[in-house]
């Protein structure tokens, strides 16, 4: 038995990870990668899976703080996404395989672990600002209120839609506020469009150019529809879209600037900003046909998401403006210039995340001062306010070239020298404990050359239903997230990012010479595409059938999963079974989600950790009252493990626990689990403790149900748990 099916110290752990979850490690930050799990946990998952049981929780977490060694154990993830097992895996002295269908993911992921020269990164991103940086900058030039020259750190822009009663044009504002800081509110008049700065909120705002009252909240637009102020006409903004015959115009009309002197400043834009904009949108006429942007149609064949296409965007480079478009021209052409391949990709690397934050589907938050990311959700949102961001970058802002070119660099850094940042208990401190480790992997091409290779890295960009490459029983664990069958539909968001890595990529590696990153083989549930839950369930036992056949008769096979429908639990369960796997242990632990009771009521905080040994047990006990007695104590005791640790938790983080723990009796005893002599079924035992996890819901809200005494106990246990939860997050307020 290995530590993990004993024990998880979730006590100290849970507190970091929550903390990681609200502020990832700078490796992960490099690029955007969805659903990306949390490296804390990935690192105790990898830690415990190679620990004997007779340690303790205090031997544990003193190998999590202080470095470790596993000592060229045999990693694979054959969903690796965006890297989280390699990286950790890797940083514990493991030989590392990695497989990804999404080549973005591959990409991400071999750039997290490829060393690099920090020096060299520095004088290839000096380089870079004595050209594309110039060249940018100019586009980003203004006055500030008081005269001094300054730099613009975001335009603001509307779009403009036409009332089908009367003709008007509609600037689409949802409101008429820029900027909440210090009891002073910056609004805008809907009338004349100028900046107005008032001391608080003001409902009866005057303007002092016009002389125009409007309340500054309360705006034309929201929820897709919107209202002409001429004639006070309803319509829907995509009739609108229609009626124009595609993407709406947009309107400059404000910016933010920082100057030197007088820092940070709001004003309306003035003939020079209009002038410098008319100047960039001239010089994108004049040389559009030979810009290196993507010219691909956004792909409408079973997309699940019909946004962005339903709002006009054909194109992916309709998604950004004229002066986007010719800047980031400018500043790829300059990347691929680079001679050194590895820094030439660091620098693609940071110029493909500088994206989420520099096209014109997003916001600027007025109560957070700066933009927006485009992929703060996981879909294609069209807004009516867009923001657009100052591409190269000024002192202050976020998602421009300079921050991701520094957050590449502090992820580079942070490999040479791995730390965890540790929560002390005592004082609510944060502290980073350093080991001798390190995140640097030499990439190898064959399975040959992973044996003989210190600190080797296989990754691969394929499908993981074949791993033909791997000999029988040769790798020493299997530590993966799979996808969530329809949770996330991972290439038609990555293509955003796919499309302008292709054309710097599409000469190197093969896997970005398709127009898309979407392959006929990802194993995603796209009713849309044809891939049912079937489909799904077919490609994933592959996967799993083959993780048995290289697996080591002793190895684990590790993988987190939450999903709130009793169907997932079910599916997963069985391909568990049929691919060759019990479960051995399943462990709760602090997922990604966010923090606090009301921002994740209803969402999911915890992941259940399935540790799955191959089949049989051995577990002799078959009979399902025996069974249901087991799951509810483990439900009970990771219950109060969770709480204990300072979490927070609700009724649907409890489902979660409740279904993990009856799939993992349930394929121990397989397939002789027995109720008074009679077979069950999984979805029968699923269906049975389901109805227990309702029971505690109703328990919670009204009145206890009648139930057999061992039940009731049991229910106003949980109750209570999460009774005490809500009080201790009241109280924190």
């Amino acid at each position: 038995m290995k530590f993990i099916e004993k024990s998880f110290p979730v006590q100290y752990l849970n507190p970091v990870a929550m903390a990681e979850g609200n502020a990832k490690k700078p490796v992960y930050q490099m690029h955007k990668w969805w659903a990306r799990r949390l490296g804390s946990v990935f690192r105790m998952i990898t830690l415990t899976a190679f620990s004997n049981e007779e340690e303790s929780d205090n031997d544990i977490w003193y190998k999590f703080c202080n470095g470790a060694d596993l000592n060229g154990a045999i990693v694979l993830d054959p969903f690796m996404g965006g890297g989280t097992t390699i990286v950790e895996a890797l940083r514990l002295g493991c030989k590392v395989i990695g497989i990804d269908i999404n080549p973005v993911a591959w990409f991400t992921t071999k750039k997290e672990i490829e060393a690099v020269d920090l020096r060299d990164l520095d004088n290839a991103f000096r380089n870079l600002e004595k050209t594309a940086g110039n060249y940018i900058k100019q586009y980003y030039r203004t006055r500030c209120p008081k005269g001094h020259e300054a730099e613009v750190m975001y335009f603001f822009w509307v779009k403009l839609a036409k009332c089908k009663s009367c003709g008007a044009k509609v600037r689409l504002f949802p409101n008429y506020e820029l900027s909440r800081r210090n009891h002073v509110n910056v609004v805008l008049c809907p009338k004349c469009l100028q900046v107005i700065e008032t001391k608080g909120y003001n409902p009866k705002t005057k303007c002092h150019n016009c002389g125009e009252i409007f309340d500054p909240r309360k705006g034309v637009s929201g929820r897709g529809v919107f209202r002409c102020p001429e004639c006070n006409t309803e319509q829907r903004i995509l009739e609108a879209i229609d009626e124009n015959g595609g993407r709406l115009e947009v309107e400059l009309y404000a910016l933010e600037g920082y100057c030197p002197i007088c820092g940070r400043f709001f004003k309306q834009v003035d003939s020079e900003d209009i002038a410098l904009w008319e100047k960039a949108r001239g010089e994108y006429n004049d040389c559009k046909d030979t810009l290196l942007i993507p010219r691909q149609r956004i792909p409408t064949k079973g997309r699940s998401d019909p946004r962005p296409v339903n709002h006009g965007y054909t194109h992916f480079w309709h998604m950004f403006n004229e002066r986007q478009l010719l800047c980031l021209s400018r500043l790829l052409e300059e990347i691929l210039k680079i001679p050194d391949v590895n820094i030439r990709e660091l620098m693609l690397i940071a110029f493909s995340d500088c994206l989420d934050a520099n096209n014109m589907f997003c916001k600027y938050e007025i109560q957070w001062h700066k933009i927006s990311l485009f992929f703060g959700l996981h879909a294609y949102h069209p807004i009516e306010r867009p923001t657009e961001n100052n591409i190269w970058g000024t002192e202050y802002g976020r998602g421009t070239f300079i921050k991701c070119f520094e957050k590449v660099r502090r992820a580079k850094a942070y490999c040479k020298k791995p730390y965890e940042r540790l929560l002390k208990s005592s004082n609510r401190r944060f502290s980073k404990l350093t080991g001798n480790e390190c995140i640097e992997g030499n990439i190898v091409q064959r399975f040959d050359e992973l044996k003989r290779i210190n600190r080797a890295a296989l990754l691969r960009c394929d499908t993981a239903e074949d791993l033909s490459f791997i000999p029988d029983k040769s790798v020493d664990a299997v530590i993966t997230d799979p996808p969530y069958f329809d949770n996330i539909q991972y290439s038609e968001l990555a293509d955003f990012f796919y499309v302008w890595l292709r054309l710097g990529l599409k000469n190197l590696y093969p896997w970005f010479n398709p127009e898309f990153s979407s392959r006929p083989n990802e194993i995603v549930q796209n009713e849309k595409m044809g891939k049912t839950i079937e489909f799904f369930s077919k490609g994933l036992l592959k996967v799993f059938t083959e993780c048995h056949r290289v697996l080591k008769d002793e190895g684990l096979l590790i993988f987190t999963f939450h999903h709130n429908k009793l169907w997932a639990w079910e599916s997963i369960g069985k391909i568990l079974l049929d691919s060759g796997f019990y479960i051995s242990a399943t462990p709760v632990v602090r997922s990604e989600g966010k923090s606090g009771f009301h921002s994740s009521k209803g969402n999911i905080r915890y992941d259940c950790v399935l540790v799955c040994r191959k089949r049989p047990s051995g577990w002799e006990n078959n009979n399902w009252s025996s069974l249901k007695e087991h799951i509810l104590e483990d439900v009970i005791l990771w219950t109060r493990k969770t709480l204990q640790s300072g979490m927070l938790l609700t009724e649907v983080d409890i489902f979660t626990m409740i279904m993990g723990k009856t799939i993992e009796y349930y394929t121990k005893v397989f397939p002789n689990v027995k109720h008074l002599n009679e077979p069950i079924t999984l979805a029968e035992a699923l269906n049975e403790m389901k109805s227990f996890a309702n029971h505690i819901t109703e328990s919670s809200r009204t009145e206890q149900p009648h139930l057999p005494k061992s039940y009731a106990r049991k229910v106003e246990q949980l109750t209570l748990f999460i009774k005490e939860s809500r009080e201790k997050y009241e109280a924190r307020r």
